[in-house]
Protein backbone atom coordinates (compact mmCIF):
# COMPACT_ATOMS: atom_id res chain seq x y z
CA UNK A 1 0.00 0.00 0.00
CA UNK A 2 1.34 3.44 -0.96
CA UNK A 3 0.60 6.96 0.26
CA UNK A 4 0.86 10.31 -1.52
CA UNK A 5 1.04 13.42 0.66
CA UNK A 6 -0.26 16.33 -1.41
CA UNK A 7 1.22 19.62 -0.23
CA UNK A 8 -0.36 22.78 -1.59
CA UNK A 9 1.85 25.86 -1.41
CA UNK A 10 1.52 29.44 -2.62
CA UNK A 11 4.15 32.10 -3.28
CA UNK A 12 6.32 32.64 -0.17
CA UNK A 13 4.91 29.58 1.57
CA UNK A 14 7.31 27.39 -0.38
CA UNK A 15 10.17 28.38 1.94
CA UNK A 16 8.53 26.32 4.73
CA UNK A 17 8.55 23.08 2.76
CA UNK A 18 11.82 21.83 4.26
CA UNK A 19 10.31 21.99 7.74
CA UNK A 20 7.22 19.92 7.00
CA UNK A 21 8.60 17.08 4.89
CA UNK A 22 9.66 14.13 7.03
CA UNK A 23 12.51 11.73 6.45
CA UNK A 24 12.10 9.36 3.53
CA UNK A 25 9.84 6.38 4.18
CA UNK A 26 9.02 3.30 2.12
CA UNK A 27 5.85 3.69 0.03
CA UNK A 28 5.42 7.40 0.88
CA UNK A 29 5.74 10.14 -1.75
CA UNK A 30 5.36 13.92 -1.43
CA UNK A 31 3.66 15.80 -4.24
CA UNK A 32 4.03 19.58 -4.03
CA UNK A 33 1.62 21.69 -6.06
CA UNK A 34 3.18 25.14 -6.04
CA UNK A 35 1.10 28.11 -7.15
CA UNK A 36 2.85 31.38 -7.83
CA UNK A 37 1.71 34.76 -9.09
CA UNK A 38 5.12 36.04 -10.25
CA UNK A 39 8.18 34.20 -11.62
CA UNK A 40 10.39 35.72 -8.93
CA UNK A 41 8.84 33.33 -6.41
CA UNK A 42 10.37 30.39 -8.26
CA UNK A 43 13.74 31.42 -6.84
CA UNK A 44 12.45 30.56 -3.36
CA UNK A 45 12.06 26.84 -4.07
CA UNK A 46 14.51 25.01 -1.75
CA UNK A 47 17.06 22.96 -3.67
CA UNK A 48 17.01 20.29 -0.98
CA UNK A 49 13.39 19.53 -1.86
CA UNK A 50 13.87 19.06 -5.59
CA UNK A 51 16.89 16.83 -4.97
CA UNK A 52 14.88 14.12 -3.21
CA UNK A 53 13.58 11.15 -5.21
CA UNK A 54 10.45 10.90 -3.06
CA UNK A 55 9.44 14.54 -3.62
CA UNK A 56 7.84 15.74 -6.86
CA UNK A 57 7.23 19.46 -7.33
CA UNK A 58 4.80 20.88 -9.91
CA UNK A 59 4.84 24.65 -10.23
CA UNK A 60 2.24 26.64 -12.13
CA UNK A 61 1.04 30.21 -12.28
CA UNK A 62 -2.33 30.59 -10.59
CA UNK A 63 -4.27 31.29 -7.42
CA UNK A 64 -6.93 29.59 -5.29
CA UNK A 65 -6.53 26.76 -2.77
CA UNK A 66 -9.30 24.59 -4.25
CA UNK A 67 -7.68 24.83 -7.67
CA UNK A 68 -4.32 23.95 -6.09
CA UNK A 69 -5.73 20.86 -4.40
CA UNK A 70 -7.34 19.66 -7.62
CA UNK A 71 -4.05 20.15 -9.45
CA UNK A 72 -2.16 18.19 -6.78
CA UNK A 73 -4.59 15.26 -6.93
CA UNK A 74 -4.25 15.06 -10.72
CA UNK A 75 -0.56 14.19 -10.19
CA UNK A 76 -1.17 11.44 -7.64
CA UNK A 77 -0.70 7.73 -8.38
CA UNK A 78 -0.67 6.16 -4.89
CA UNK A 79 -3.27 3.94 -3.24
CA UNK A 80 -3.97 6.47 -0.48
CA UNK A 81 -3.94 10.27 -0.49
CA UNK A 82 -3.80 12.91 2.23
CA UNK A 83 -3.80 16.67 1.71
CA UNK A 84 -1.42 18.95 3.57
CA UNK A 85 -0.68 22.66 3.49
CA UNK A 86 2.69 24.37 3.77
CA UNK A 87 2.11 24.94 7.49
CA UNK A 88 1.18 21.37 8.45
CA UNK A 89 3.14 18.25 9.33
CA UNK A 90 2.17 14.62 9.90
CA UNK A 91 3.08 13.11 13.24
CA UNK A 92 5.69 10.36 13.35
CA UNK A 93 3.02 7.80 14.23
CA UNK A 94 0.60 8.90 11.51
CA UNK A 95 2.07 6.84 8.67
CA UNK A 96 1.76 3.51 10.46
CA UNK A 97 -1.69 4.43 11.81
CA UNK A 98 -3.02 5.34 8.35
CA UNK A 99 -1.74 2.15 6.71
CA UNK A 100 -3.05 0.04 9.59
CA UNK A 101 -6.56 1.49 9.46
CA UNK A 102 -6.97 1.03 5.70
CA UNK A 103 -5.52 -2.48 5.88
CA UNK A 104 -7.98 -3.46 8.61
CA UNK A 105 -10.90 -1.75 6.82
CA UNK A 106 -10.76 -2.86 3.16
CA UNK A 107 -14.21 -1.39 2.42
CA UNK A 108 -13.28 2.04 3.78
CA UNK A 109 -13.07 4.86 1.22
CA UNK A 110 -12.40 7.94 3.38
CA UNK A 111 -10.95 8.09 6.90
CA UNK A 112 -11.32 11.21 9.02
CA UNK A 113 -8.83 11.94 11.80
CA UNK A 114 -7.87 14.66 14.29
CA UNK A 115 -5.51 17.61 13.92
CA UNK A 116 -3.79 19.72 16.57
CA UNK A 117 -1.71 22.84 16.85
CA UNK A 118 2.07 22.50 17.18
CA UNK A 119 1.65 22.87 20.94
CA UNK A 120 -0.52 19.74 21.04
CA UNK A 121 -3.91 21.43 21.48
CA UNK A 122 -6.65 19.78 19.43
CA UNK A 123 -7.84 22.01 16.62
CA UNK A 124 -11.52 21.63 17.55
CA UNK A 125 -13.89 19.70 19.81
CA UNK A 126 -13.77 16.33 18.09
CA UNK A 127 -16.13 13.40 18.76
CA UNK A 128 -14.75 11.06 21.37
CA UNK A 129 -15.76 7.79 19.72
CA UNK A 130 -15.07 6.15 16.37
CA UNK A 131 -18.12 6.38 14.09
CA UNK A 132 -19.47 6.07 10.55
CA UNK A 133 -20.18 9.35 8.77
CA UNK A 134 -23.39 9.20 6.73
CA UNK A 135 -24.37 12.87 6.91
CA UNK A 136 -22.67 16.23 7.36
CA UNK A 137 -21.64 16.23 11.06
CA UNK A 138 -23.49 18.79 13.14
CA UNK A 139 -21.16 18.70 16.16
CA UNK A 140 -17.93 19.69 14.36
CA UNK A 141 -16.64 20.82 10.95
CA UNK A 142 -14.28 18.58 8.98
CA UNK A 143 -11.04 20.04 7.61
CA UNK A 144 -9.23 18.80 4.50
CA UNK A 145 -6.00 18.05 6.37
CA UNK A 146 -7.88 15.56 8.58
CA UNK A 147 -8.94 13.19 5.80
CA UNK A 148 -7.24 10.32 3.99
CA UNK A 149 -8.91 8.61 1.04
CA UNK A 150 -8.42 5.91 -1.55
CA UNK A 151 -7.27 7.68 -4.71
CA UNK A 152 -9.25 5.50 -7.13
CA UNK A 153 -12.49 6.41 -5.33
CA UNK A 154 -11.97 10.15 -5.74
CA UNK A 155 -9.60 11.02 -8.59
CA UNK A 156 -11.59 12.14 -11.64
CA UNK A 157 -14.85 11.84 -9.67
CA UNK A 158 -14.83 14.39 -6.83
CA UNK A 159 -13.14 17.78 -7.08
CA UNK A 160 -12.90 20.74 -4.75
CA UNK A 161 -15.41 23.35 -5.89
CA UNK A 162 -13.20 26.17 -7.17
CA UNK A 163 -15.87 28.79 -6.46
CA UNK A 164 -15.08 28.28 -2.77
CA UNK A 165 -11.95 28.56 -0.62
CA UNK A 166 -8.89 30.57 0.25
CA UNK A 167 -7.69 32.70 -2.63
CA UNK A 168 -11.17 33.47 -3.95
CA UNK A 169 -12.62 36.91 -3.43
CA UNK A 170 -16.23 36.07 -2.64
CA UNK A 171 -16.72 32.59 -1.13
CA UNK A 172 -13.62 32.38 1.04
CA UNK A 173 -14.24 29.01 2.74
CA UNK A 174 -16.60 26.02 2.70
CA UNK A 175 -14.82 23.90 0.10
CA UNK A 176 -14.31 21.04 2.58
CA UNK A 177 -18.02 20.78 3.30
CA UNK A 178 -18.87 20.85 -0.41
CA UNK A 179 -16.32 18.03 -0.96
CA UNK A 180 -17.89 15.99 1.83
CA UNK A 181 -21.40 16.50 0.43
CA UNK A 182 -20.18 15.26 -2.96
CA UNK A 183 -18.46 12.25 -1.35
CA UNK A 184 -21.65 11.31 0.49
CA UNK A 185 -23.68 11.71 -2.70
CA UNK A 186 -21.25 9.27 -4.35
CA UNK A 187 -22.03 6.80 -1.53
CA UNK A 188 -18.43 6.62 -0.37
CA UNK A 189 -17.93 4.83 2.92
CA UNK A 190 -16.58 7.40 5.38
CA UNK A 191 -15.50 6.79 8.95
CA UNK A 192 -14.13 8.99 11.74
CA UNK A 193 -11.29 7.80 13.99
CA UNK A 194 -10.35 9.69 17.19
CA UNK A 195 -6.64 9.62 16.32
CA UNK A 196 -4.44 12.70 15.95
CA UNK A 197 -2.32 12.46 12.82
CA UNK A 198 -1.37 16.01 11.85
CA UNK A 199 -0.19 19.32 13.33
CA UNK A 200 -0.92 22.77 11.93
CA UNK A 201 -0.81 26.48 12.61
CA UNK A 202 -3.94 27.11 10.53
CA UNK A 203 -6.72 29.27 11.95
CA UNK A 204 -10.23 27.97 11.31
CA UNK A 205 -12.20 30.30 9.05
CA UNK A 206 -15.48 28.80 10.22
CA UNK A 207 -14.95 30.38 13.64
CA UNK A 208 -15.30 33.78 11.96
CA UNK A 209 -18.90 33.24 10.82
CA UNK A 210 -20.21 36.08 13.02
CA UNK A 211 -17.73 38.74 11.87
CA UNK A 212 -16.44 37.93 8.39
CA UNK A 213 -18.51 38.73 5.29
CA UNK A 214 -16.71 36.16 3.11
CA UNK A 215 -17.44 33.37 5.60
CA UNK A 216 -21.08 34.47 5.81
CA UNK A 217 -21.43 34.46 2.01
CA UNK A 218 -19.85 31.00 1.96
CA UNK A 219 -22.39 29.82 4.54
CA UNK A 220 -25.25 31.04 2.37
CA UNK A 221 -23.79 29.45 -0.78
CA UNK A 222 -23.17 26.12 0.95
CA UNK A 223 -26.71 26.11 2.34
CA UNK A 224 -28.03 26.58 -1.19
CA UNK A 225 -25.73 23.81 -2.51
CA UNK A 226 -27.13 21.46 0.12
CA UNK A 227 -30.82 22.48 0.28
CA UNK A 228 -31.66 24.31 -2.94
CA UNK A 229 -34.48 26.88 -2.69
CA UNK A 230 -35.07 26.10 0.99
CA UNK A 231 -31.74 27.86 1.64
CA UNK A 232 -33.50 31.25 1.70
CA UNK A 233 -35.57 30.15 4.70
CA UNK A 234 -32.72 28.33 6.46
CA UNK A 235 -30.49 31.39 6.14
CA UNK A 236 -33.21 33.68 7.48
CA UNK A 237 -33.63 31.43 10.53
CA UNK A 238 -29.85 31.24 11.03
CA UNK A 239 -29.47 35.04 10.94
CA UNK A 240 -32.44 35.48 13.28
CA UNK A 241 -31.11 32.99 15.83
CA UNK A 242 -27.59 34.47 15.74
CA UNK A 243 -29.04 37.94 16.31
CA UNK A 244 -31.26 36.72 19.14
CA UNK A 245 -28.18 35.30 20.87
CA UNK A 246 -26.37 38.62 20.48
CA UNK A 247 -23.72 37.23 18.13
CA UNK A 248 -24.27 39.55 15.15
CA UNK A 249 -26.46 42.24 13.62
CA UNK A 250 -29.41 40.77 11.73
CA UNK A 251 -29.48 42.69 8.44
CA UNK A 252 -25.74 42.60 7.60
CA UNK A 253 -25.64 38.86 8.34
CA UNK A 254 -28.78 38.18 6.29
CA UNK A 255 -27.52 40.30 3.39
CA UNK A 256 -24.25 38.38 3.18
CA UNK A 257 -25.97 35.00 3.45
CA UNK A 258 -28.32 35.94 0.61
CA UNK A 259 -25.41 37.25 -1.47
CA UNK A 260 -23.85 33.79 -1.23
CA UNK A 261 -27.06 32.16 -2.44
CA UNK A 262 -27.36 34.52 -5.39
CA UNK A 263 -23.70 34.04 -6.30
CA UNK A 264 -24.10 30.28 -6.53
CA UNK A 265 -27.28 30.66 -8.60
CA UNK A 266 -25.44 32.90 -11.09
CA UNK A 267 -22.22 30.88 -11.24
Amino acid sequence: MTLDILICSFNKGIVRIDDIISASRPNVTYIISYQYTDERYLDLIPRSVTARDDVHLYAYKGQGLSNNRNHALSKSTADLVIYADDDTKLSEEAFEQIFDIFTRNPQLDVALFRASTYTGKLLKNYPLEEREVRNIPEDYAISTIEMVFRRDKVQGIIRFDERFGLGTKFLTCGEERIWLVDALRQNLRIKYFPIRIIETSTMLKQSMIYVDAGVQRSKGAFTYYLHGKMAWWYCFVFAFNCTRRGLCHFFPMLRHLFQGIRYLQRH
